[in-house]
């Protein structure tokens, strides 16, 4: 089989990253071949920030334009509050966004002119959830409501110098077909290789850059938000981070508009930490052993701020089955890898379990494993149990 190598920059920082042609490692016995394996779509963009805006927008002008047309409800309704009260619901999110992320601003300007979609439509896509749950504190009333399984899971293990960090990405199954995975080098940062939604930042889905760090996040309903800076800029800034503790540091800004749980590792520090956050406050944790994060706050800082119940109801579900699942392992160090944990989140064993099938229109989207021994990231195609079309880096 024919191969494709794409290397970092710095291969002595990350490691080289080796990206199979059409996604596929080998073929199975009676299988499909790898060409005719389901993908994502992969694009190289350079420049600046700006430049590698508009070439994605360029590229995938369609893809933008089919998923907000998938998810109509919800850019309906966020349009139709921004409208309303762009005052409210629009302006101190863009000035904020201006503020502290100019980059980005940038960024999201070149995906708007490649792609021929005004520019405010493009932010209120990158910030529709702070929108509607804006909406929802000030009003009371709910706009949009979000499928019962949506949110993300993430399982992580750091012990006796072996560390995994794995996630299951879940969200619209309208998505799966639209999704694209991106090399982006901009001058002066770190080449960036990043799974991402059409339209909007890189780094919302999981991501890696060559200095080694990798990320991965978990949505928190909180019921407080501040007209400040999206949740997407925070992903997308973690990406051109050059160390750890630069990352922690930016994800805990005072600046954010609302609640996240941030996933953190580096390759070359073999360190993960877990960081939530709110406006008014965060909490870290650095990974010994198994750790498990859904879509709700687990740390002992943040237990007091106030989430929505009804938002993200399938957290529990899928945090009481991993932790149940990886708390067979904590004395067996010698059984623990990437495979394993891997099967705890294809599991399917729950109310709403780890690995999602189009249930009430969300699903699992994709599987990620970044292992930091290998310092390599398998991504999978869709849900785990499926063993899609996995890439190796």
């Amino acid at each position: 089989m024919k191969r494709r190598e794409f290397l970092f920059g710095s291969a002595a920082a990350a490691g080289a990253i080796t990206l199979p042609m059409a996604w596929g490692c080998k073929k199975d016995e009676d299988g499909p071949t790898p060409e005719q394996q389901p993908h994502f779509n992969y694009m190289e963009v350079s420049g600046t920030h700006h430049d590698i805006g508009k070439q994605i927008g360029e590229r995938f002008s369609k893809e933008i334009v089919a998923s907000h047309l998938a998810i109509s409800g919800i850019v309906t309704a966020a349009n139709e509050i921004v409208q309303a009260a762009p005052d409210v619901f629009y302006d101190p999110f863009l000035e904020a966004s201006q503020n502290n992320f100019s980059d980005y601003i940038n960024e999201l300007q070149g995906v708007a002119d490649g792609s021929g979609i005004a520019f405010q439509d493009i932010m209120i896509s990158n910030m529709a959830m702070e929108i509607i749950l804006l909406y929802y504190e000030l009003t009371g009333k709910k706009k949009y409501a979000f499928p019962s399984s949506y949110g993300c899971s993430s399982t992580a293990y750091s012990k006796n110098g072996k560390s995994y960090l794995t996630h299951n990405e879940d969200l619209f199954t309208s998505f799966l077909s639209y999704m694209y995975l991106l090399k982006i080098k901009v001058t002066g940062k770190p080449e960036i290789l990043s799974l991402s939604y059409p339209g909007l930042l890189p780094g919302i889905p999981p991501g890696m850059n060559e200095a080694g760090i990798v990320q991965c996040g978990n949505d928190i309903a909180g019921l407080h938000i501040e007209q400040s800076v999206p949740m997407a800029f925070f992903f997308r800034s973690v990406l051109d981070s050059t160390s750890i503790d630069d990352a922690v540091d930016i994800v805990k800004s005072p600046h954010r508009a609302r609640t996240m749980t941030h996933n953190i590792g580096s390759f070359n520090e073999n360190k993960i930490v877990s960081v939530e956050a709110a406006p008014s406050k965060n909490e870290s944790h650095n990974v010994d052993g198994f750790y498990v994060h859904t879509n709700h706050f687990i740390l002992p800082e943040m237990l007091d701020i106030e989430i929505d119940p009804g938002g993200l109801p399938s957290s529990e579900s899928r945090f009481n089955k991993l932790t149940e699942l990886s708390g067979a392992y904590p004395d067996k160090p010698n059984d623990v890898n990437g495979d394993l944990v891997t099967s705890f989140m294809s599991n399917h064993d729950a109310e709403i379990p780890p690995c999602v099938h189009d249930h009430g229109g969300a699903s699992t989207l994709s599987h990620s494993v970044f292992d930091f021994q290998d310092k390599s990231w398998k991504l999978y195609y869709s849900n785990p149990c499926l063993n899609n079309s996995k890439i190796i880096t």
